[in-house]
């Protein structure tokens, strides 16, 4: 891929060069004497005069292009706005279609769990109660009543088969939409400040600056250390 291909006059091509010579002059520069000190500020202004040249003409190219972007942005936003609304719209109908049928499913799956569980407890008492016909069916037999042994050994029998246990069909998941992903991304709303732990609290630089600005530093804040940088400006 190649670069954009720019057309510039002589006259900005030489002041780009011209800017690009300063800094190789101020980093031998080293202020010893007021002398030193007073060339120092002059080849500052000079520095600040070329930036000023190099910014008008370079505004003469780039000015008249932000225009012409920024007409054809808002030309463009509207329509870019509406798609974007549309798709938030569409996709938030999405969530919400399938975190009700994720919400049906676990419904049905505790349904069917808590079915299981009450046919395990019916298969139980059934088996037990199986159990103490068989029990009775023995003690029948033994005292040579094999009449009402046959008939409670059918009657055990009935009730072994009746508590088989009940085919129960397994919860299916929800089929999600061809072409789409859907993800649950967390989040946060803070509902009271009071009670965030300090570790997600984060200190209000702007403010601190602002205060030290406004006191000097003379007032401390504690946990806070207020500090003064020199700022050098060139008339």
């Amino acid at each position: 891929m190649t670069g954009t291909l720019l057309t510039i006059t002589p006259e900005a091509q030489e002041l780009i060069t011209f800017a690009s010579t300063f800094m190789a002059t101020v980093e031998a520069i080293q202020i010893v004497t007021e002398d030193d000190a007073q060339g120092a500020v002059d080849q500052t202004r000079r520095i600040k005069e070329c930036a000023k040249a190099l910014d008008e003409t370079r505004k003469g190219y780039t000015v008249p292009l932000d225009e012409a972007k920024k007409a054809y942005m808002d030309l463009f936003r509207p329509a870019v706005d509406s798609l974007e609304k549309a798709e938030k719209v569409l996709k938030a109908e999405i969530g919400r279609y399938t975190a009700e049928q994720a919400r049906v499913a676990a419904e049905a799956e505790k349904a069917r769990r808590a079915q299981e569980a009450e046919d395990r407890k019916r298969q139980e008492a059934e088996q037990a109660a199986a159990a103490q016909l068989l029990q009775q069916a023995d003690d029948a037999a033994a005292a040579g009543d094999y009449a009402t042994a046959e008939a409670l050994e059918e009657q055990a029998a009935a009730a072994q088969l009746q508590a088989a246990p009940a085919l129960i069909p397994a919860t299916l998941a929800p089929e999600k939409p061809k072409g789409a992903s859907v993800r649950q991304v967390w989040k946060a709303r803070v509902i009271d400040p009071a009670k965030i732990p300090a570790m997600f609290l984060q200190p209000n630089l702007v403010a601190l600056d602002s205060y030290a600005k406004a006191t000097k530093g003379a007032q401390p804040v504690p946990g806070v250390e207020f500090y003064a940088e020199g700022s050098v400006t060139i008339r």
